[in-house]
């Protein structure tokens, strides 16, 4: 994202090194001429500034951030947030996601209501949602539910957990904002093939130290329940 400004530093730099050469060496002024001291602060202002753009900065601006809030979650590396939308089509979950690094990952999100709660998957109470996410990728996931008519307009409380898997390594940090804590699950990532897409799991799968999050559900929604609609991915930011 910075590569052009990276590269004009570098050469403002070159230059102001040669600058404060020429004042220091091969002018006839002796002391702390005003060139010479102007010299040296520019050159030390761009070497600092070139520095923190190449260790510190972040390579890629947090988008997530700025679609909802600097409040999100992570797993290892790829934040996630949950929330529940009344599209055109009907409701749906929507998973905003943001990969943090440079190299591509699989991640499960599973979502488990600890009362009545939307529909995904019919007879499944559990939410499991796999996906696959680009390097530095911002998007969405979209979802679609069933949301009981008792429910519509009330909050329904769940317990989320997230894994993610980096097959070539997580490579290098493009965003330095971390977020929350999520918790985990067991996922085999070397013996299973992962299936996109939300699908019906054991509901016995242990959730360890899960976040406890509340969602809002619309009112007046459209959908009849036939949960007829597919999930789509919705990419809103690439490198």
């Amino acid at each position: 994202m910075h590569e052009k400004r990276n590269f004009i530093l570098v050469i403002l730099l070159s230059c102001g090194v040669l600058w404060t050469g020429y004042e220091w060496w091969y002018t006839d002024a002796e002391g702390m001429t005003f060139f010479r001291i102007l010299s040296s602060l520019v050159t030390l202002g761009l070497g600092v500034w070139l520095t923190y753009a190449l260790t510190l900065e972040d390579q890629l601006p947090d988008h997530l951030a700025e679609i909802i809030g600097s409040q999100y979650f992570e797993a290892d590396g790829v934040c996630i947030f949950p929330v529940i939308r009344n599209s055109e089509a009907g409701p749906e979950l929507s998973i905003y996601y943001q990969n943090r690094f440079e190299n591509p990952a699989s991640v499960i999100v599973h979502l488990r209501p600890t009362t009545e709660s939307f529909v995904v998957v019919n007879n499944a109470l559990d939410v499991h949602i796999a996906f696959t996410v680009g390097g530095g990728d911002v998007g969405i996931i979209h979802q679609p539910i069933y949301v009981p008519k008792h429910l519509q307009g009330e909050i329904v409380e769940l317990h989320m957990v997230a894994v993610s898997h980096f097959p070539r390594s997580h490579g290098g940090e493009m965003r330095g904002n971390k977020g929350l804590e999520c918790g985990s699950m067991e996922a085999d990532w070397a013996g299973n093939a992962m299936r996109v897409g939300a699908h019906e799991v054991d509901g016995t799968i242990e959730l360890m130290n899960p976040a406890t999050l509340h969602l809002a559900m619309p009112k007046a929604c459209k959908d009849d329940g036939s949960l007829q609609r597919t999930w789509r991915q919705e990419l809103l930011f690439t490198t």
